[in-house]
């Protein structure tokens, strides 16, 4: 707080310096503060935070070299305060006194900066201008002893040279630390100052290939190449001690990092391994097994990724056209490739890195991957793609991914895990933070701070390096190529459930796309799991989620008297299923108010009313008989549609046969139609299948094995419902008629008509007639229930 009060008294009065905070606290404040002051008392009246060319230019005319000999005043003072905010003894301020302590500091300060064991302590420029910096000159918690030995040697060997910078001595890799690397490198390929200018440009490439290739048994002598080769390798966290000898241990950190990062293991220090110590591309020229694309794979184009050697491909779940849909993940894996799942909507500038965002980014993720059958515990990677610094992944991206888990997590904890896309710092910053699990690194925009004076994550599965246009003509496409890490688990076809694809045209053109259907039912699906995981009691409630969604596609047609008698809600039949009322009303809430209009061979409401009623009262059993879950479905279709008959045949001249075979499950609109028939036989198999499952996975199977067969869904409830037995579907039908109560429930829903095989209350049909109808109307449902015309 002295130098503050002191800079505030000194200097506060000037124009153009700021008024400095007496907090007692070291900051960027308060070293820009004493920069100022420094301009102060060089005649600049232009002040400035920066200690650029004039600070320089005058510093070294006015001052030279600061010693206690030294006549400005001020300035010892200036240096006497930065050295308090350092750390050091500095001595009284207020008088400047630059006494033997204060000399003794500084040469401490200098052994520090890597200036030897005894230097002296004379503070010249670029000692200055490091000082009025937050830079370290000793290890700091977090900090590496081999990287500060690192530092300390680049800052003793090239101080000298016009354009480098003292790098901070602080034990942290950083982007100035970078910076120095490449221009000492530069240095000892020759470059001379101003030439020299710490980017990895052309000439450093070319002179990397052709003069500093390094292997066992090399020596520095004249040039360094060694030492430096050794620096990269502990800034990449593979410590060696600086030796300039290049031995085993060197050649076994080699391996490592070249292992690490997918080079080939040549134990040398090659331009391909210099290459991806420096930058975060590497050379982008390599190989990759990995690409990622916002283009959709066609047949036209994915021969031109897999024939260029590529394995794997990074698509997004999100966006109007470069989303992935159902069929091109068949296709990828038809191919004989794997994917991996990117979610970005934008994300290239802070503005979008709120939470609301990141919350919804997180479910809508978990959402669409259901819709794609991604199975559980794939990885989906969120992007950050911008150059986030460290302050924005303190107060930006660190909460939005918090809430990202939190979306993933909505519906079901630990469903899909979560990775992340972006610079090399956020990618460690949001694993080292638990929100991620895997990186995708952003490595191409090797200009990115975040990608300066950081190691590739430890976590890494993919590193983008290169974009490249594959192909030619209309079988090109535009990718980023990745190197691919043994860490990656790209999603092979085991990893992901078929999914119901329709063939439709657009444009004029055929194209097979997603199911509607399936897609709006997953949607519905996980709303309601939604619902009930937020209640008290949701471990109890978790079996009835699927519940909520027949009850929702139910209610429009099928919730009058009748069906509220034969479909209570559970809520009202048990009362330690109360808050499931609560869930039911939050999920309706979140619902469209919609139901779903996609096409679907069966009548959605109806199969909806079916299914509920078959997981209230079961099915008949043995499968001879019926119960109310069958009157609900096929057993009250098949006695209205005889109703309806008996009505056309009491009206005139009628003949059965012709009469079943043109309205019984068909098109022609009939109490009993197709419609109805794959309902009743959908709503069986879902009761069947139901279980634990959600509503929509069961659909998912039942339209895809139709897709792959049309006969399947009657094969399945032919086979599941009367045990593939003629005898126990004529005796299920009787059941139908004579069962009591149920027949009485029956022959008021056909108006009381008589039923198949008994006179009507007005003539006297002969018992071969009545037989003859029976028959006729039994194997006329038998042939449409087992699917003999699909």
């Amino acid at each position: 707080m002295i130098v503050q009060k002191w800079l505030n008294q000194t200097y506060g009065a000037v124009s153009g310096f700021p008024t400095v905070e007496e907090d007692g606290r070291t900051g960027w404040k308060t070293m820009f503060a004493l920069t100022r002051a420094l301009q102060v008392e060089l005649g600049i009246t232009a002040l400035s935070d920066a200690f650029g060319p004039t600070t320089t230019s005058r510093f070294e005319s006015q001052v030279g070299t600061i010693t206690k000999d030294t006549t400005q005043t001020r300035v010892k003072q200036i240096l006497m305060a930065s050295l308090w905010c350092k750390g050091y003894y500095g001595g009284d301020v207020k008088t400047g006194e630059y006494t033997d302590d204060i000399a003794a500091t500084c040469s401490n300060v200098k052994r520090d900066m890597g200036f030897g064991a005894s230097p002296t302590p004379g503070i010249t420029v670029k000692l200055m201008k490091s000082l009025l910096t937050m830079d370290a000159y000793k290890l700091v918690p977090g900090g590496d002893s081999s990287i500060r030995a690192a530092q300390q040697w680049l800052n003793g060997i090239y101080i000298g040279r016009k354009d480098f910078s003292l790098v901070a001595c602080d034990g942290i890799f950083a982007r100035d630390v970078q910076k120095g690397l490449m221009l000492a490198i530069q240095y000892e390929l020759g470059m001379a100052d101003g030439v020299a200018n710490g980017t990895y440009g052309p000439a450093t490439q070319s002179g990397l290939k052709e003069r500093a290739t390094v292997q066992v048994g090399d020596v520095d002598s004249t040039r360094r190449f060694v030492r430096l080769f050794q620096c990269a390798l502990t800034f990449n966290k593979r410590p060696v001690p600086l030796d300039g000898q290049f031995g085993a241990g060197t050649k076994s950190a080699v391996l490592e990092f070249q292992a690490f990062v997918e080079l080939p293991l040549t134990g040398r220090g090659d331009y391909a391994t210099w290459a991806s110590l420096l930058v975060s591309t590497g050379d982008p020229d390599r190989p990759g097994a990995a690409c990622d694309t916002n283009v959709p794979l066609t047949t036209l184009n994915v021969s031109a990724v897999k024939d260029a050697g590529y394995k794997v491909v990074g698509r997004y779940l999100n966006g109007v056209t470069k989303r992935i849909q159902a069929p091109e993940i068949e296709l990828i894996h038809d191919m004989g490739l794997s994917f991996f799942p990117i979610f970005q909507e934008y994300n290239n500038d802070p503005k979008y890195f709120t939470e609301d965002i990141g919350f919804r980014h997180g479910w809508s993720a978990v959402l669409r991957a259901r819709q794609l059958g991604i199975k559980p515990g794939a990885i989906i990677y969120f992007s950050v793609d911008f150059d986030a610094t460290a302050g924005d992944i303190d107060t930006l991206i660190i909460p939005w991914f918090e809430q990202v888990r939190s979306g993933v997590d909505r519906a079901r904890e630990g469903e899909f895990r979560v990775g992340v896309y972006g610079p090399r710092y956020v990618c460690q910053r949001v694993c080292d933070a638990g929100l991620a699990v895997s990186s995708f690194v952003g490595g191409m925009s090797r200009g990115w701070s975040g990608n300066l004076g950081y190691a590739l994550p430890t976590t890494w599965a993919y590193d983008q390096i290169q974009g490249l246009t594959l192909g030619s003509g209309t079988s090109s496409i535009l990718i980023d190529k990745n190197v691919l890490s043994p860490r990656a688990e790209p999603l092979s076809a085991n990893d992901v459930l078929p999914t119901p694809i329709v063939s439709k045209v657009e444009g004029g053109v055929g194209v097979r796309v997603a199911d509607e259907l399936f897609w709006q039912l997953t949607e519905l699906s996980y709303l309601a799991e939604v619902a009930v995981e937020h209640t008290v009691t949701e471990l109890l409630l978790r079996p009835y989620r699927h519940d909520l969604v027949l009850h929702y596609l139910q209610r429009d047609r099928y919730w009058g008297p009748d069906w509220k008698g034969v479909t209570p809600l559970p809520e009202y039949m048990n009362s330690e299923l109360l808050e499931l009322g609560s869930a039911r009303s939050n999920f309706l809430e979140l619902a469209s108010p919609t139901p779903p209009n996609a096409l679907y061979e069966g009548d959605l409401a109806h199969f909806a009313a079916t299914t509920r009623a078959y997981l209230m009262w079961g099915e008949g059993v043995p499968h001879d008989t019926v119960n109310l879950g069958d009157l609900s479905g096929w057993g009250l279709d098949l006695a209205t549609f005889w109703a309806q008959y008996v009505v056309a045949r009491n009206a005139g001249e009628l003949d059965l046969e012709q009469y079943l075979a043109e309205r019984l499950c068909t098109s022609v609109e009939s109490l009993f139609s197709r419609e109805d028939l794959v309902a009743d036989i959908d709503a069986y198999l879902a009761y069947r299948r139901l279980g634990d499952r959600d509503v929509s996975d069961v659909i998912r199977e039942i339209l895809v094995e139709c897709d792959a067969d049309p006969t399947w869904r009657y094969r399945h409830f032919w086979e599941d419902r009367f045990g593939s037995d003629r005898d126990a579907l004529h005796g299920a039908m009787r059941h139908i008629f004579d069962a009591v109560p149920l027949s009485l429930a029956t022959y008021w829903k056909m108006d009381f008509q008589r039923p198949p095989g008994e006179p009507d209350h007005q003539a006297l049909v002969p018992q071969d007639e009545l037989d003859r109808e029976f028959g006729l109307l039994a194997d006329a449902f038998e042939r449409v229930v087992r699917g003999l015309d699909v």
